[in-house]
């Protein structure tokens, strides 16, 4: 079975189960932002021979909501819009590349350290993504796609957090590794077939605000 069809699934039973704890505990809500750093190759080699700077970072901004199971763990979802766009080396042409994503994962979070000042978890996560990419230059106008419901793109993340405040706020900085490569693609337009796959995972760095122990309804 594909495991991607399986993500409505558990999401709702998650989501059934968050919203249970949430009648009892308080819920904890993150809101981020960072970047990827990439190195798709062979799109980068096509992105070159057509005068465009390549890709090095997938910029993203995300939310994130948890329950606590137990003292350590939290489970919740993930919600992240990811964003490129490279524009022309020449500046008396208007080429330019772009890349959209969606991305959603279930997470699980462990803290290792939790006190007033200080929280240090870690966390993983696995769902799917679709992609959007356009490119236009003097040959080509068109895209290519790997989209689907609720998503074409198996992903998967694990990292580290830090936060710092104390009460209900604080801020966090997070880092870690991302996996997930977009092939099979759609195309559309007049895109040629020198790129066939899109190669988005590496390491990432997020900051952002944490807010614990705040109600959340579901």
């Amino acid at each position: 079975m594909n495991f991607l069809k399986l993500i409505p699934i558990v999401s709702l039973i998650i989501f059934s189960t968050c919203k249970a704890v949430a009648a009892e505990k308080a819920g904890q809500a993150r809101l981020f932002f960072g970047s990827t750093q990439v190195k798709p190759s062979n799109l980068n080699t096509e992105l070159t021979a057509q005068g465009i700077k390549n890709v090095d970072l997938n910029n993203q901004a995300g939310v994130e909501i948890t329950f606590p199971t137990n003292d350590y763990l939290n489970l919740g979802l993930r919600y992240t819009k990811r964003l490129i766009s490279q524009d022309d080396s020449v500046t008396t042409t208007d080429y330019k590349a772009e890349i959209n994503q969606d991305v959603a994962a279930l997470v699980a979070r462990y803290a290792f350290l939790k006190t007033d000042m200080v929280r240090l978890d870690a966390v993983i996560g696995v769902g799917g993504s679709n992609t959007t990419y356009t490119l236009k230059t003097a040959t080509q106008d068109g895209g290519l796609s790997k989209t689907g419901s609720p998503f074409a793109t198996l992903y998967s993340t694990a990292g580290v957090s830090l936060a710092l405040g104390k009460g209900k706020f604080y801020f966090v900085l997070e880092g870690g590794l991302d996996s997930q490569k977009a092939d099979k693609l759609d195309r559309s337009g007049t895109i040629n077939n020198n790129v066939n796959e899109i190669d988005l995972s590496g390491a990432y760095f997020n900051i952002g605000l944490m807010f614990d122990g705040i109600p959340i309804k579901m």
